[in-house]
C-alpha cells in the first residue's frame, strides 16, 4: 500500500523531534527508514507558527494533525504540501509514535490562486461595470424630462456598452482592436448610410477600460452627430482617422471630425454626452480629450496611452 500511493508516508517520535521516511512515490530518492532531526527549516518562514500550532494542538489533544503548507523540496523551490497525521498507542494507551501521509498539492493551490485572481476580477468588473450603468441611467433620466426619450437614450447607451463587452469577451478581456471599437461605437449610426463614415487607422488595441470608454464616447458623437450636427442633413459626414504616435507606436491618437452638416454653435449647457466627453472620458483612457465646436462642424481629438502588448505591425 505504501508503494502504490503517491502521496509520502512517514513516521515522527511521540515528542516530534524525529522523523523517518517510510516510502511512496513521492518520496523520491529520500533514505526510508532512518530516523532523522525533525526541522522547520524547510517549512517556509511565513507558514512555520501555524505548522508549530497544528503540532500543539495535535500533541495535546492527540487529535490527527492536519495542514497545509509550503516546503522547499529543492533550493529555492517552493510546493504546498497537505498532510495529515495519526497518533499509534501502546496497549497502555501511550502515544507509541504518529504515522502520515503527505499530498503535494501545488497544482491545486494554483489553481485555486488563479481561481481567485479570476474571481477578484470579475468583481472588479461587475463593479465597474454597474458604476456605468448607473451614471447612465441617474444622468440620462437627470438631462432628459421626457420619459419616452429618456428610455430610448438609455436603452441605445446600454446596447453600446453591452456590444463593447461581448467584443471584449470574445478577445477574453485581453482588449479590443480600435477598429472594432470604432465600429461598436457608430453601429446604431449606421442606417444614415455607411457610405458617411471615413472611417480609417493603422491595427492596434486597447486595453478593457479604455476600449469601454472609447466606445461609449464615440457613441455618443454619433447621436449627437444624427440629431443636430453632420449626419442629420444630406451630404454630412463623419471623418473618423487615428494613428500611434511615438518612437515604439506607443500612444494613440483618434480625431473625430464632422463636415457638411449645419452650422455648429457651442452647446449652452452640458448634457450627459458632453459631461461623459469632458470629464469622464479624459479620466477613463487616461488620458487627454479635446472637444472644440467650430462652425463646420464638432471635433473631437483623443490622445490615450496604448498598451505595450496592444499593437501589431500591419501585415
Amino acid at each position: 500500500m505504501v508503494n502504490a500511493t503517491s502521496d509520502l508516508i512517514y513516521r515522527i517520535t511521540p515528542d516530534w523531534r524525529q522523523v523517518a521516511v517510510v516510502g511512496g512515490r513521492a518520496a523520491g530518492t529520500l533514505p526510508r527508514g532512518d530516523l532523522a532531526g525533525w526541522s522547520a527549516e524547510r517549512i517556509h518562514p511565513e507558514d512555520r507558527e501555524r505548522v508549530a500550532e497544528a503540532i500543539r494542538r495535535a500533541r495535546n489533544s492527540l487529535m490527527p494533525y492536519e495542514v497545509q503548507h509550503r516546503v522547499e523540496l529543492a533550493p529555492g523551490e517552493w510546493s504546498w504540501i497537505a498532510t495529515h497525521a495519526v497518533p499509534l498507542r501502546h496497549e497502555d494507551g501511550e502515544v507509541a509514535e504518529w504515522f502520515g501521509a503527505a499530498t503535494d498539492i501545488t497544482d491545486r493551490k494554483r489553481h485555486e490562486e488563479q481561481l481567485q485572481r479570476l474571481v477578484d476580477e470579475l468583481n472588479h468588473r461587475v463593479k465597474n461595470t454597474l458604476a456605468i450603468v448607473q451614471a447612465v441611467v441617474s444622468q440620462t433620466l437627470r438631462s432628459c424630462p421626457d420619459k419616452t426619450l429618456a428610455t430610448e437614450m438609455v436603452e441605445s447607451r446600454l446596447r453600446a456598452l453591452a456590444a463593447t463587452h461581448d467584443v471584449l469577451t470574445l478577445e477574453k478581456w485581453k482588449g479590443a482592436s480600435v477598429e472594432e471599437i470604432v465600429r461598436i461605437g457608430v453601429s446604431h449610426c449606421m442606417d444614415v448610410e455607411a457610405r458617411r463614415f471615413d472611417v480609417q487607422g493603422p491595427l492596434a488595441d486597447l486595453d478593457p477600460r479604455r476600449a469601454v470608454a472609447l466606445a461609449m464616447a464615440l457613441h455618443e458623437l454619433c447621436t449627437n452627430a444624427v440629431k443636430y450636427g453632420s449626419l442629420s442633413v444630406p451630404g454630412g459626414g463623419v471623418r473618423i482617422h487615428w494613428t500611434r504616435e511615438g518612437d515604439a507606436g506607443g500612444r494613440l491618437l483618434l480625431e473625430w471630425r464632422e463636415h457638411g452638416g449645419p452650422v455648429v454653435e457651442p452647446p449652452t449647457r452640458s448634457g450627459f454626452g458632453l459631461r461623459l466627453l469632458e470629464r469622464g472620458l479624459g479620466h477613463d483612457l487616461g488620458g487627454e480629450v479635446a472637444l472644440a465646436f467650430p462652425p463646420e462642424g464638432v471635433h473631437c481629438r483623443i490622445r490615450t496611452l496604448l498598451p505595450h502588448d496592444a499593437t501589431r505591425e500591419t501585415p
